[in-house]
């Protein structure tokens, strides 16, 4: 079997990711797709296709809701846990001047835009036996972070090692630029398998981790490169390869979360072109002639300026035809209804996946967020982004039981009203917990910004006390004497 063979899912799914690639990416993408999205008209020549095709715009609402979606997971900042020596990695998590949030937005998006990516876990493939972390930081020996995109991740599969199900294979594509001359390039399509290797030693079953490259030529598949990579001095016996969908971690494909969306919004886009197309020819002006006939075929009459019609046929009559009927009003209504259904559909992204009793209190609020379909998507992205943090941070030394990564997943914030706000307050006044938590519930309740920590909240009312209530002695006061 070649390199470049694609899972039988991948050959399923490809069509709709690109349809949702194109969507998402606007009108130029839409319109660039043609035929595609577009059929022609009957007899219609490709230069009135092309006009037909740039009369029309394309309304994007997939992108938007995705923007929203995405927004929300970010609506309050992600918590993140890891050693201090590994947080100093998260500045630039690529090794391409990409931070760590930044690179989970971009994962975000791809797990709402095509409901799966992949983040793969790497170290530079050197000898760094016997140097320190410093000198290992100097010559930037450190785990990164890389994303393949769903149509990057060609071919996969799950075996028995050890009577555990693990990933056995990855078959990953990507475009490797050498430079020709000083200012010019050429890029060439590699592919990077990543697999286990497994033997039989002492009757036990070992896996290594491997890492191979190759390239195509004609139709033979050349190896470039091959390695082992070591984790402090010893193989992996796992792929550090994680998959990412819109509610799991497995490479197991899923339809895009916003597919009945996106498809929804193409058959916006072509009501839209039988709109446009009407409006067009029933707006433009169209004289009719009766009888007039012209003694020179070639004779032509011209409209508008100062040109003329003269008739020697009294008889003959002149008048422009004018739209009338109720053919586009009943566009306008079924674009107006199809963008209606466009906002329930991405709305739907927010409805509980299971009936819960309807209760006024934000705790209800937030378990709705949390089991709606974004808030599925909120928590698998959270456990895939924590897994490959804990490969990076093992890769960077650390103690990666404490790592963690947790997004967002209160997507209805309900600020605390008063009356909320005076039982939290009374129930720390009587000691059913302390001040640290009426501290996170008062930032769960919007009362406190919620970037604001608890050792900074203490020093503003440590700088400025609150004032004395009216009617109250500061201490040492003397109690005023009665009025005679």
């Amino acid at each position: 079997m070649p390199v470049d063979a694609k899972h039988p899912q991948y050959s399923a799914y490809i069509g709709k990711w690109t349809r949702c690639r194109d969507v998402a990416c606007g009108q130029d993408a839409v319109h660039a797709g043609g035929t595609a999205y577009l059929p022609k008209l009957k007899d219609q020549v490709a230069d009135d296709y092309n006009a037909y095709l740039l009369r029309t715009p394309f309304y994007n609402a997939t992108w938007r809701t995705i923007s929203g979606l995405k927004g929300m997971l970010f609506m309050h900042p992600p918590k993140v846990e890891a050693p201090e020596g590994v947080k100093a990695y998260f500045d630039d998590i690529t090794m391409a001047g990409v931070p760590l949030n930044l690179f989970v937005q971009d994962v975000c998006e791809e797990a709402l835009k095509i409901g799966r990516i992949g983040v793969l876990v790497d170290y530079p493939q050197v000898a760094v036996t016997g140097i320190t972390m410093a000198q290992a930081l100097e010559q930037n020996l450190r785990p990164t972070m890389q994303s393949y995109w769903a149509e990057e991740i060609i071919n996969w599969r799950l075996g028995r090692v050890n009577n555990k199900t693990v990933l056995v294979l990855v078959v990953l594509t990507e475009n490797y630029s050498q430079p020709e001359d000083e200012f010019t390039e050429k890029t060439e399509l590699r592919y990077r398998v990543l697999d286990l290797v497994t033997s039989v030693e002492e009757g036990k079953t070992v896996s290594r981790y491997r890492v191979r490259v190759f390239r195509k030529e004609k139709k033979t598949d050349i190896l470039v490169s091959e390695a082992y990579p070591l984790m402090n001095g010893k193989p992996l016996d796992y792929i550090p390869f994680v998959f990412i969908g819109p509610d799991d971690v497995t490479p197991e494909v899923d339809d895009p979360p916003l597919i009945d969306l996106v498809d929804l919004n193409l058959s916006h886009y072509r009501t839209s072109a039988d709109y446009e197309h009407g409006c067009h020819f029933a707006g433009l002006p169209q004289a009719w002639i009766a009888g007039f006939r012209p003694e020179n075929v070639a004779d032509k009459l011209y409209i508008g300026g100062p040109s003329a019609w003269t008739f020697s046929d009294p008889q003959a009559k002149v008048q422009y035809l004018e739209f009338t009927g109720q053919g586009l009003g009943a566009l306008e209504k079924n674009l107006a209804g199809k963008e209606q259904r466009m906002a329930v559909l991405g709305a739907r992204m927010l409805e509980p996946q299971k009936k819960a009793p309807e209760a006024a209190d934000s705790g209800s609020i937030r378990r709705k967020g949390e089991e709606s379909m974004l808030g599925a998507c909120a928590q698998a992205i959270s456990l895939g982004v924590t897994i490959a943090l804990r490969w990076f941070t093992e890769w960077g030394g650390g103690d990666t039981s404490t790592v963690a990564y947790e997004l967002n997943d209160d997507f209805y914030p309900a600020p605390m009203t008063a009356q909320m706000l005076l039982a939290q307050v009374s129930g720390w006044q009587q000691g059913a917990y302390s001040k640290e938590t009426l501290f996170d519930n008062l930032k769960r309740g919007e009362v406190i910004q919620p970037d604001v920590t608890f050792e900074q909240e203490e020093q503003r009312i440590a700088d400025a006390p609150p004032p004395a209530p009216a009617g109250a002695r500061l201490p040492g006061e003397r109690e005023p004497a009665p009025a005679e």
